[in-house]
């Protein structure tokens, strides 16, 4: 039986848009990191749902959440909330996080770019993150995979990824003795108590919110955030606008 969420309030609509997707997913990939207050968390992506899973681990007292990105409208939205922006085409983000956490690593890690992953030449490596996270997490810790990864693609020119496969570290996640959660975010098991989190001020997920425009414009909207344009976060298309 299909049961909606009610929002208890009009005022902050654009807090509670983000529990249809992108707030909830954010969310499972803390939970799928298995992150606890007071652990340090590093978190891969800072699209809308990398800077969700940020908000999650700030909500959650993480001690640490740092992001990886290479735009700046994106990591200036991460240090908003407290986090700490890596900027991975200036220097190697694996050898930051490892500085801020004196040597040790991240207790968790998040995946939140998917197959999609390119260096700062523009160059596609679907393996990229994943094993950058290996490399990041302490020895046994958690990382949650949320970015898209699909079973075959026939666009990639990595003969690999045509058939869903990666070059992935195993030795390296095994001797660490890390875990890995992945998978889809089954939205409905966190939207009631996410909302409740917006309603009571602790989650404003909003805040990653550039544009509100009407339908007619959505077509503009979609190119300029597919093509990672400057300061186009997150749009909200209202048909009433």
């Amino acid at each position: 039986m299909e049961v909606s969420l009610l929002a208890p309030t009009k005022s902050g609509q654009n807090d509670y848009v983000m529990l249809a997707d992108i707030f909830p997913t954010g969310w499972h990939c803390t939970e799928l990191a298995g992150l606890c207050p007071g652990e340090s968390i590093v978190i891969y992506g800072a699209g809308p749902v990398g800077l969700m899973a940020a908000h999650s681990a700030m909500i959650k007292g993480a001690s640490i959440v740092m992001v990886v990105d290479r735009h700046p409208d994106r990591l200036r939205l991460a240090e908003s909330i407290g986090a700490i922006a890596i900027d991975d085409s200036k220097s190697s983000a694996v050898d930051r996080v490892m500085e801020l956490t004196h040597g040790v690593g991240a207790d968790r890690g998040c995946e939140c770019v998917g197959y999609q992953a390119h260096d700062p030449e523009g160059q596609e490596h679907p393996n990229m993150t994943m094993n950058d996270l290996v490399k990041s997490v302490k020895f046994t810790g958690g990382i949650g995979v949320v970015g898209v990864f699909v079973p075959q693609d026939p666009a990639p020119q990595d003969p690999l990824y045509k058939q869903g496969e990666i070059v992935f570290d195993y030795g390296l996640c095994w001797f660490k003795g890390q875990t890995i959660g992945t998978g889809q975010c089954n939205v409905k098991a966190y939207n009631r108590q996410l909302r409740d989190l917006i309603f009571t001020g602790r989650a404003k997920p909003s805040f990653i919110v550039s544009h509100e425009l009407g339908l007619d414009e959505a077509p503009a909207a979609y190119q300029h955030f597919d093509a990672r344009d400057d300061g186009w976060t997150k749009v909200i298309l209202k048909p009433a606008a």
